[in-house]
């Protein structure tokens, strides 16, 4: 994929989102649980072709660590920049490349995020001496309000673009 200035200017515009989304979260108070970071790589990955889409899912997290201190280097922008990839990857591949449905692509991304979120924690808690299996399972409940937030508000922002044209629908 030939990556054109459209492209560059809608990775630019994801990976500012990605400092000002969560933000406004942790702002009123709405942080962690939501998952705000997660919203802008996951709708970049339906409007910016692959692989540019992944490029904001590893570069938000860690431009919003430096930019903001939020979320911390490590081991948590370490963390989110693995759960990126994979959310913006899966997306765009699955709606771009492979031109399935929206909503298998929407499940997809969201999985391949938790479970990358579950493995990025058993890799990392041991370090610190801490309760891997158990932290893991804890830090998944505890994600849920974000999950179902990334199902209702990444379908409703995508409609109201292709609704008013401001994108294309592929599939």
């Amino acid at each position: 994929m030939k990556i054109n200035t459209q492209q560059i200017t809608l990775i630019a515009l994801f990976i500012a989102l990605c400092l000002l989304v969560p933000f406004v979260f942790h702002l009123v108070g709405l942080g962690k649980m939501f998952l705000p970071m997660f919203l802008p790589i996951l709708l970049a990955g339906f409007i910016i072709e692959f692989p540019a889409a992944m490029l904001v899912g590893f570069l938000g997290p860690w431009i919003s660590a430096f930019a903001t201190g939020m979320p911390p280097l490590f081991p948590t922008a370490l963390s989110m920049c693995v759960e990126g990839v994979l959310t913006a990857g899966w997306a765009s591949y699955l709606y771009h490349q492979k031109r399935i449905s929206f909503w298998f692509g929407l499940i997809v991304a969201i999985i391949a995020q938790r479970l990358a979120r579950i493995v990025m924690l058993l890799l990392i808690l041991p370090l610190f001496g801490l309760p891997a299996k158990v932290l893991s399972i804890a830090d998944f409940v505890y994600s849920l309000p974000g999950v179902l937030l990334q199902l209702l508000l990444t379908p409703i922002i995508l409609f109201m673009l292709w609704k008013s044209k401001i994108i294309e629908r592929k599939s």
